[in-house]
């Protein structure tokens, strides 16, 4: 693959996913902008749509979620295996002794017990003699000669007086030795050395103690340590550290994880060799710490006067920082390390009295002798355990198990106690016992699980006793196999060196967290191995796995046909051994083809068929029937049968299916429950790192592939196992029925299969591209979702988020083209479910965006991006229209843009039922419609975006104020285009839009333009879509005050005029001052009209115009309410609707005494009763004198006479609602009332343009009429007088009058004078005699009038 250019961090960006759809597909709102120059625009991710195309059916998705159920509940049962305490039946509860048990009394304790074939498990690989060059060493030992092992590097130790050798124990090669010291080694120790104190080159550090002194070695090897332990040690010859021992006789020497290292001396005290890189105030670099004695002991010797009791053995449980130490009296004493394994406190010592009176009340059946002698301490880890902590081993094989903690106290206390909790006899003890027991143990191992004994019976060779769970790990209680082996010569050293391989740290701890039983990690376990050390030499021992003692048995009967192998399928539970046959049946080596094929045949022999369900006497293996029902999968896609339809709630599979589904439940165990990604601190900021190395990934899909291999190898086997030859992503599992149960079940596993395989293999690459990178540059949601995410996640619902990352890999790469092509060309290779040929087409599609950007070519430039847009439109379901409009955008290809998103639009709704959806008002039952129409709608919501960002472009929204941050013009926004440019972009993306024959694009556009008030740019489009855009109703009000501009500028005023008639008549919240000034516009619209065009011309003129007058009515009713303080409710009333003269008058004028409201509805409604006019007119008179109450009667009367002066101009051409001398009656009543002017009446009326003549005449009328009412008001000739002031006026206004006019006046009024100073001198009133005088200069200057 060839190397990418230098990462740069800018050229990562963030995930752009599509938008939500719309809430509701009957509004449009656009108002999300995306700048085109965005960073999220040069991502590879922002052009994958998650929207379609999942690469399966639902179906296939339901069969992915049955199988991984099917998993999740094989894990189940792989973990619910009996802890360590359970087996032992202690109770949670207990605290004392009182509570402890025994086990080995009883046959089932020791199932095997003198089974000469239950040897098999443990064998003899090789006996390795000493290397040859140390024997002629022998010779020349004076004082001591010590031997022992270093398991951590592989070696083996021998001291001969003052010299040490080191060798490799497997071959007897790379002999290296130290004589630097000049005395007697005492002790040996193999430590590690302390963080940051010496150079990374010393790896280990070599203790060795002499009567004198104490000194640290240095060891290094040349090359890393392999599997074999090949490479060469080198001893550094100088010392590290040395420091005098102060007397004291170092017997045992063990050091910590983090580097502590502590000494068991013959005085009985515990020392610890404390180091550093350099001097401090108060240390040294190397001393001797005593943390068995005080201080005070050293000055006062006498308190220390007790009896020196060697410490012979230190242990030290790193898992739980927890020290112990054995003496040569059996005395156990426990300390304290502290839960950072720094600090050092005693926590109590036990004698050995107390040890064998304890197992005595727990054991009473049992022989004080066989608790004599404690010979060995075992701590237990929290792998194993987390309740107990410690195993003791007597001289006799008794096992003793102790916890330092009560069990129903925290795990996380410190230890506080050590307290005995089972009693395991060795085998021999049972009632009908074959075997004898052990005697004269002096060498005892305990390593998960597995004891270890060696016993001295005789003085030429030892025995060594195995005794081993771990083919039990299922059975209740706890049950061993064991076995003996001879070994010539004495024990000498004894160690555990099974290899710890890099895939067995994959695996986690369980619920309870422990580590699963060998049986579950078998497959990824080497096989437990024991080194003897004896003057010999070293026997090597390896424990047979589950998977080694089948695979023997088949090489020994040469095929699966045999007893043997019968009964270990028997024995060890079909299901159980089904899945360990699996394990060879797929192992890739060559050399084992043909043990392969014999595991292969055993699994159909012995798996394929249902067994019948019988109680067995005892089957360890398992802990629950593997028969088991599937679980059902949630909300099932109606009308699909799915797998979970197909297998049958009450069917029975065969031990091979469920051996299959074990054994890929075994292999994914490591990372099938546990997040991949896991966040830390990088520089101070949080980044995603993977959980798993590329080789730890890679080793699991290998695994996986090998068990496809398989299904995809042994098609068509023995009946009902049937694997697949097809795909599962093209299989319809609905053609399966009846007894196709398995056959369905097997289908799901195929494609479970597929999926984990694809998803391992894409995680491999990622690994391996640096998987912190990359997630570092997918969107912030995403990467959040895939903080959590584990394997299952993944696997089963994890699909988009894989994309993803698949998408952000190439993006890391898209600056070099062979990069990226070579990485996409291996993604298609290793998991084309997950990237499709789609996918690969998007990434060439996104090369060229990218490239056609950086080209300063504008010809180049568009053309690359209309090839981009090609590659696009071929795959337009899988297109993420969204982010790649985004990238066209950032390079100015606006109409390349639109050109995408209408024929991707085009695509995911190819048979129109979007535009059907519309057209019929978006019914609710039409789901499919719905979804199209949706589908359609995300891809015009890109182009709104787009025309979003350029009209907003170069108009910034309106910020708060602030000052300037320097002197000058205003700084313009940075990424912006100019606002030219961007107006000219918008342009031709809008004329494209109405180039084209998508009718919902259009809508689209239409309604964007309605919501960004931009109407004379819609009703300046030319398309037939247009009016049908603004008549449609849709259960909403229509577009009506745009649709009748539309038909005003395509000159049909008809149309017009009868639509702005329906905006008039709306039922809403249209102020009356609008639907007024709706109506006076149809008017005009109607005169524009030619007479033709219309066949009710006059009718619907006619109708216009009293709907205006009406309307205007309604108008001065709402002016008056409001002026009169009416209330929000009578006020909406008016403006919802126009309304009728009736309603007007009833509900509104009538209530609210509007009597000026009610002249002018009876004028408009024609309704000219004498009557009730003049009573509106009185009230009118009588209101409007009351409503100016408290002023000057110069003032009221001023107001009064101003109101009917603009009442005059309305009615006074209509004698019928303007009653002239009702109104003079009224007015003149008023004034004698108020006792104003006399002239202030006529004044007004004359104001109005009333002749003098004919007021004359009135009031000439109204007097002679008799009306009683002047003499009440104690005014009877107030009439009179304001007649003497109406003569006066015509003759002052003589020059105006026509002379034959004016002659007929002076004899009318010569008469009225006359009769009037006639009925005065009959009158004794006191005010006749000045109006008399006043009547008389006008009868003399009537008789001068010419």
């Amino acid at each position: 693959m060839a190397r990418g250019p230098e990462f740069r961090p800018e050229r990562i960006s963030r995930l752009i996913l599509l938008q939500e759809p719309f809430t509701s597909p009957c509004v449009l709102n656009y108002h999300c902008q995306i700048p085109a120059s965005s960073p999220q625009s040069k991502m590879l991710s922002s052009t994958l749509s998650f929207s379609g195309g999942e690469g399966g059916s639902d179906g296939a998705m339901q069969d992915l979620e049955v199988a991984g159920r099917l998993i999740d509940k094989h894990l189940s049962i792989d973990s619910s295996f009996p802890s360590l305490l359970d087996k032992l039946r202690v109770s949670p509860q207990g605290k004392d002794q009182g509570f402890a048990s025994v086990s080995g009394l009883s046959e089932s304790d020791y199932p095997n017990s003198g089974d000469a074939r239950s040897a098999r498990h443990l064998h003899i690989t090789r006996k390795v003699p000493l290397p040859s060059e140390l024997v002629h060493h022998f010779q020349h030992m004076q004082c001591n000669c010590m031997m022992g092992l270093f398991p951590e590097i592989n070696r083996a130790w021998l001291t001969i007086d003052s010299d040490i050798y080191v060798w490799v124990y497997e071959d007897g090669s790379d002999l290296a030795y130290f004589d630097g010291l000049h005395e007697t080694i005492l002790s040996v120790g193999l430590v590690k050395p302390k963080a940051g104190v010496f150079k990374p080159r010393i790896q280990h550090l070599l203790c060795l103690t002499t009567t004198s002194e104490i000194v640290l070695l240095g060891v290094s090897f040349s090359q890393s340590t392999d599997v074999e332990g090949n490479s060469g040690m080198h001893l550094l010859p100088e010392p590290l550290f040395s420091v005098p021992t102060d007397g004291s006789y170092i017997l045992t020497i063990r050091g910590t994880n983090d580097g502590r290292i502590f000494m068991g001396a013959k005085d009985g005290c515990l020392y610890e060799l404390v180091y550093q890189a350099e001097d401090g105030w108060f240390s040294r670099k190397c001393q001797k710490v005593n943390h068995s004695r005080s201080a005070i002991s050293y000055l006062l010797p006498f308190l220390a006067f007790s009896e020196d009791d060697p410490i012979n053995q230190v242990e030290v449980d790193d898992s739980r920082h927890i020290l112990y130490t054995l003496s040569d009296k059996g005395t156990i004493t426990v300390y304290d390390l502290d839960s950072d394994g720094k600090s050092m406190s005693r926590v109590v010592s036990v004698p050995h009295n107390n040890i064998m009176n304890a197992a005595l009340q727990v054991a009473k059946t049992v022989d004080k002798a066989n608790f004599k002698g404690v010979v060995s301490l075992c701590p237990i880890s929290t792998s194993e355990s987390t309740h107990i902590h410690l195993v003791v081993v007597t001289g006799t094989g008794v096992r003793l198990y102790y916890t330092t903690l009560p069990l129903n106290g925290g795990l996380n206390h410190r230890p506080s106690q050590l307290t005995l909790l089972h009693v395991r006899l060795p085998p021999g003890f049972a009632a009908n016992a074959t075997v004898y027991r052990p005697t004269k143990v002096h060498k005892a191992l305990y390593s998960f699980g597995t004891g270890v004994l060696c016993s001295n019976e005789s003085n030429e060779a030892d025995t060594v006793w195995t005794m081993s769970s771990d083919q039990y790990p299922y059975h209740p209680t706890l049950a061993e196999s064991q076995s003996t082996h001879p070994v010539d010569g004495y024990v000498w050293a004894l160690a555990d060196v099974t290899q710890e391989l890099w895939c067995s740290a994959l695996i986690p701890p369980t619920v309870q967290g422990t580590r699963p039983p060998l049986l579950v990690t078998q497959h990824q376990h080497a096989p437990r191995r024991l080194v003897l050390l004896s003057a010999n030499g070293a026997h090597i021992l390896t424990f047979q796995r589950p998977v080694d003692q089948l695979r023997q048995l088949l090489e020994e009967s040469s095929g699966a046909e045999s007893a043997m192998v019968k009964d270990f399928f028997t024995a060890m539970t079909p299901v159980q051994a089904c899945a360990t046959a699996l394990i060879i049946a797929t192992d890739p080596n060559t050399q084992n083809t043909q043990v392969a094929e014999w595991a292969t045949r055993a699994l159909f022999l012995y798996g394929a068929n249902i067994p019948p369900i019988a109680p067995t006497t005892f089957a360890p293996q398992t802990p629950t029937n593997y028969n088991f029902n599937p679980p059902t999968v949630s909300t099932p896609v109606p009308g699909n049968q799915n797998v979970n339809a197909t297998i049958g709630q009450d069917a029975q599979f065969s031990p091979l299916h469920n051996a299959l589904y074990l054994y890929l439940a075994r292999i994914l165990r490591p990372a099938w429950s546990t997040p991949f990604a896991k966040e830390t601190l990088s520089e101070g900021k949080a980044v995603l790192v993977s959980a798993m190395t590329a080789e730890e990934v890679g080793f699991l899909a290998s695994h996986v592939e090998l068990l496809a291999k398989f299904l995809i190898t042994n098609q068509g086997g023995t009946a009902p196992f049937q694997p697949l030859s097809t795909s599962s992503a093209g299989v319809n599992v609905t053609r399966f029925t009846g007894d196709g149960s398995e056959r369905a079940s097997l289908l799901a596993l195929r494609s479970l299969l597929d999926q984990v395989l694809e998803v391992l293999r894409l995680l491999t690459v990622l690994t391996t591209h640096s998987f912190t990178t990359i997630t570092s540059a997918i969107q912030k949601e995403v990467r959040e979702q895939l903080r959590g995410m584990t394997l299952r996640d993944l696997v089963l619902t994890g699909r988009e988020v894989c994309r993803s990352l698949i998408m952000a890999l190439l993006d890391r790469y898209h600056g070099d083209n062979a990069s990226a092509d070579a990485i996409s060309g291996r993604l298609r290779e290793i998991c084309p479910g997950l990237y499709r040929v789609e996918d690969a087409k998007l990434a060439k599609a996104n090369e060229i965006i990218l490239a056609s950007k950086a080209n300063t070519n504008k010809a180049e430039k568009e053309k690359g991006f209309k090839e981009a847009v090609m590659l696009c439109k071929q795959i337009g379901h899988h297109v993420n229209v969204n982010g790649i409009s985004s990238q066209l955008a950032s390079g100015g290809a606006y109409e390349c843009v639109v050109d995408l998103c209408l024929s991707v639009a085009s695509q995911r709704d190819p048979a129109g039922l979007a535009l059907n959806y519309y057209k019929n008002n978006e019914p609710a039952d039409d789901h499919q419609g719905y979804m199209a129409f949706t589908s359609r709608m995300e891809c015009y919501r890109v182009i709104i975006d787009q025309l979003n960002q350029l009209v907003g472009t170069g108009v910034p929204p309106p910020a708060s104020p602030s000052v300037p941050s320097r002197p000058g013009p205003p700084t313009p926004p940075p990424s912006t285009l100019p606002s030219t440019d961007a107006t000219q972009y918008a342009n031709q993306m809008m004329a494209q839009i109405v180039g084209s024959n998508d009718e919902l694009a259009h809508v689209t556009l239409y309604q964007w333009l309605v919501d960004t008030n931009r109407t004379d740019r819609l009703l300046a489009i030319s398309s037939s879509f247009l009016e049908t855009f603004l008549t449609r109703t849709n259960g909403q009000t229509p577009l009506n005050h745009l649709l009748w501009r539309y038909h005003e500028r395509k000159r049909d005023y008809f149309k017009a005029a009868k639509t702005l008639l329906l905006l008039a008549e709306q039922i809403g919240d249209t102020p009356v001052n609008v639907r007024v000034e709706y109506l006076s516009r149809a008017l005009m619209c109607l005169s524009s009209c030619e007479m033709n065009t219309a066949a009710n011309y006059s009718d619907f003129m006619l109708h216009l115009e009293e709907k205006k007058e009406v309307a205007r009515v309604q108008l001065m009713v709402l002016d008056a309410l409001q002026s009169e303080g009416g209330s929000a409710d009578v006020i909406g009333q008016l403006n919802s609707s126009l309304l009728t003269l009736t309603v007007l008058y009833e509900k509104f004028a009538e209530p609210w005494s509007l009597w000026e409201c009610k002249l002018a509805i009876v004028h408009c409604a024609g309704h000219s009763e004498p009557q009730l006019v003049q009573s509106i007119w009185t009230k009118l008179i009588d209101s409007e004198l009351q409503r100016s109450r408290g002023v000057p009667v110069e003032t009221r009367v001023d107001s009064l006479a101003s109101k009917i002066k603009t009442l005059a101009r309305l009615y006074s051409a209509n004698p019928s609602y303007f009653p002239l001398e009702h109104i003079i009656k009224e007015c003149e009543i008023r004034s004698v009332q108020l006792r104003a002017d006399t002239s202030w009446v006529v004044a007004a009326l004359r104001s109005c343009g009333i002749p003098i003549s004919r007021l004359i005449n009135i009031y000439h009328k109204l007097y002679r009429s008799g009306d009683s009412v002047w003499e009440v008001e104690r005014s009877p000739h107030h009439l009179l007088d304001v007649l003497a002031h109406l003569i006066t006026m015509l003759m002052d206004s003589s020059p105006s009058i026509q002379p034959q006019q004016k002659r007929a006046l002076r004899e009318q009024c010569l008469d009225y004078v006359a009769e009037y100073l006639t009925d005065l001198s009959a009158s004794a009133d006191p005010s006749s005699g000045v109006i008399s005088a006043h009547l008389k200069t006008c009868q003399a200057k009537l008789e001068r009038f010419t």
